[in-house]
């Protein structure tokens, strides 16, 4: 197993527990911070109006983010029980199930949300002026739930295997690239909301593609269950 896999069983538990868990809140943090980087963008250089209108949608991100993080719970606790067992036929299983899964899960939530944007963001009093601004945001940024479904259930296989900082990194590059793309849409092609929620699906496709790659090249034990991928 690679360095940057964590094996709880070897050293002071207490140490291992810090280090395992660390990476993961911080991953956790990065994750709702997207959307506060697209409000921060569209504040220094939109209108009072776009501002409402990332405003409006952030309960709605946290909780799609908040709800596919703890989706993807699930595969990562059966890999870990799969690779503590030397079980390669199960965590072939549940790799190959894992990622399917979280790519049709994804598509059908990208479908639903585009459909429902305006309706759900009604249903929480959404101004008027604010509306069409903020389903605009919802719809483009559900686009991308597809690719967030897939890193977060890549980040918690790399998880089960002892490994919380490749997961912590792809996200703090694309969160950089979010960042950067942002102003690239906000401020040199006025492209307002649609342009902070256009940046944080690309930043998104990143991570995804990060993350499958890492996957696929993951060494030892656990490449020996993951490397058809």
């Amino acid at each position: 197993m690679s360095k940057i896999n964590k094996n709880m069983c070897e050293g002071p538990l207490l140490g291992n527990i810090i280090t395992y868990t660390i990476p993961i809140m911080l991953t956790s943090i990065l994750q709702l911070l997207f959307n506060a980087a697209d409000l921060v963008v569209v504040g220094r250089f939109c209108g009072s109006i776009s501002v409402a209108a990332v405003g409006a949608t952030g309960s709605l991100t946290a909780l799609f983010v908040n709800f596919f993080i703890g989706l993807s719970v699930g595969g990562g606790v059966s890999l870990a029980h799969a690779l503590g067992r030397r079980d390669e036929k199960t965590a072939h299983q549940v790799v190959h199930t894992a990622i399917p899964t979280a790519a049709l899960c994804g598509l059908i939530l990208s479908i639903a949300g585009i459909c429902f944007s305006k309706q759900m963001l009604m249903l929480m009093d959404t101004p008027e002026d604010v509306l069409p601004y903020s389903a605009l945001y919802m719809k483009i940024y559900f686009g991308g739930k597809i690719f967030n479904m897939i890193y977060n259930f890549g980040a918690s296989i790399l998880r089960a295997t002892g490994d919380t900082k490749r997961p912590l990194y792809f996200l703090s590059f694309s969160g950089f690239i979010n960042v950067v793309l942002n102003f690239i849409f906000v401020y040199f092609f006025a492209m307002d909301v649609a342009g902070v929620a256009l940046a944080t699906v690309i930043s998104q496709i990143i991570s995804s593609v990060l993350i499958v790659m890492s996957l696929r090249r993951q060494d030892g034990m656990c490449r020996l269950y993951i490397r058809k991928l």
